[in-house]
């Protein structure tokens, strides 16, 4: 059962902040800081030790990940949701390429959630506050890439409004294994 099927209330404050209180559980989706490098790590690097769900194959350090939440332009954001104080899941929205004015507009967008807490709605509270973000920071688009046989993603991402664009085949090499990527995209 979604979260979204048992909301009580939502708020906001002053620093974007955002609290789902539901019937189960209270939910705060926020801006990643520095300090959260230790628990964002947990929840990466589980999803990377799965090895089927992410094409990150080597886990993160803490300190890799406090320097990469530091070095954050202004026109990226990264966006932890927590249960009971703890980050349950993190989501990424950056721009596509810096390389060239012509698709700055473009923004690419990675989400990692801990496997306890798939399916509850967490991923897609993370979206909207992601979307805003990109909305807000002159950004008309999202780009993304997911592994063809990562059927839930695919799921959720085409559930948020994005479209297939492509396949890439053999793209991504995990553990020795070619695998097919499908690429994404939402207009804003």
């Amino acid at each position: 059962m979604s979260l979204g099927e048992h909301r009580v209330w939502t708020s906001t404050d002053d620093c974007g902040t955002i609290t789902l209180q539901t019937a189960f559980m209270k939910i705060v989706v926020r801006r990643a800081t520095p300090d959260d490098a230790r628990q964002i790590v947990q929840v990466m690097n589980s999803v990377i030790a799965e090895g089927k769900y992410t094409i990150f194959d080597t886990p993160f350090s803490e300190d890799e990940e406090r320097s990469f939440i530091a070095s954050l332009g202004d026109r990226s954001a990264l966006y932890v949701a927590e249960i009971g104080g703890e980050i349950a899941g993190v989501q990424s929205i950056d721009v596509f390429a810096d390389f060239a004015a012509s698709v700055r507009h473009v923004a690419t967008m990675g989400t990692w959630l801990h496997m306890d807490f798939r399916g509850r709605g967490i991923g897609r509270l993370l979206a909207e506050e992601s979307f805003s973000f990109a909305r807000s920071h002159g950004y008309g688009k999202v780009v993304i890439q997911v592994l063809a046989d990562n059927e839930r993603a695919l799921r959720f991402y085409r559930s948020l409004g994005f479209q297939d664009i492509g396949l890439a085949k053999q793209h991504v090499r995990l553990a020795g294994k070619y695998h097919d990527e499908f690429f994404l995209e939402k207009l804003l």
